[in-house]
C-alpha cells in the first residue's frame, strides 16, 4: 500500500501483480486495486483505481469475465490497450471508456457470453491488455461535452438487446 502525500508521482502500471483466483469462480475486482482513498466508513472507499493487467485465467468450472451485476459503487472504466474480455468485436476500443453509475446493470456482451460458456476452460493468459477502473460510492455525471462527443459510440448500451435469454426455471 502507498502511504505519502499527494505530490504526483510515476509508476509503471506493468509492473502491478494482483492475487487472483486459483480454483474456482471470478475474483473480485478488489484484487487489482493500485490506490484507494478511504473514507470514514470502515470498509468503504472514497474511490478506488484499480486495473486489468496481463494475467492468467485459472478458474475451473467457472464463467471467467466479469458476470451480469449491479454495484452500490460507481464503476468509470477505459481500456489503455489491448482486448477487454468482457466485451468483443470492437465493444470496447483502446482509448474509449464506459460509466456504469450506481444500481445500473451491466456485463458481458453475447459475443464474451458464448466464448466463455463455450471455452475450454484450461489456463491461458490474457496477454497485451490493460484497462483500467476508478470505482467510487459518488454517483458521477457525464459532462454535456462528453455526452455530445462525436467519438461517443451511440450503440454502447445497445449490447444487452443481443442476449440471448436461457433462463429455465424447470430446470435446477
Amino acid at each position: 500500500a502507498w502511504h505519502g502525500n499527494y505530490a504526483p508521482y510515476k509508476y509503471d502500471l506493468r509492473r502491478f501483480s494482483p492475487i487472483g483466483p486459483i480454483l474456482f469462480d471470478h475474483a473480485d475486482p478488489s484484487i487489482f486495486t493500485v490506490l484507494t482513498s478511504a473514507s470514514e466508513t470502515p470498509g468503504t472507499a472514497n474511490i478506488d483505481f484499480v486495473i486489468f493487467p496481463e494475467r492468467w485465467a485459472v478458474a475451473e468450472n467457472t464463467f471467467r469475465p466479469p458476470w451480469y451485476h449491479m454495484n452500490v459503487m460507481s464503476e468509470f472504466m477505459g481500456l489503455i490497450y489491448g482486448q477487454y474480455d468482457a466485451k468483443t468485436g470492437g465493444g470496447f476500443v483502446p482509448g474509449g471508456f464506459s460509466l456504469h453509475n450506481t444500481m445500473l446493470p451491466h456485463g458481458p456482451d453475447q459475443g464474451a457470453f458464448e466464448r466463455a460458456s463455450t471455452v475450454d476452460l484450461k489456463p491461458h493468459k490474457l496477454e497485451g491488455t490493460m484497462a483500467f477502473m476508478f470505482e467510487t460510492r459518488f454517483p458521477q455525471k457525464v459532462t454535456a461535452f462528453a455526452a455530445t462527443a462525436p467519438q461517443r459510440q451511440n450503440s454502447y448500451a445497445d449490447y444487452g438487446a443481443a442476449l440471448v435469454k436461457r433462463f429455465d426455471p424447470t430446470r435446477p
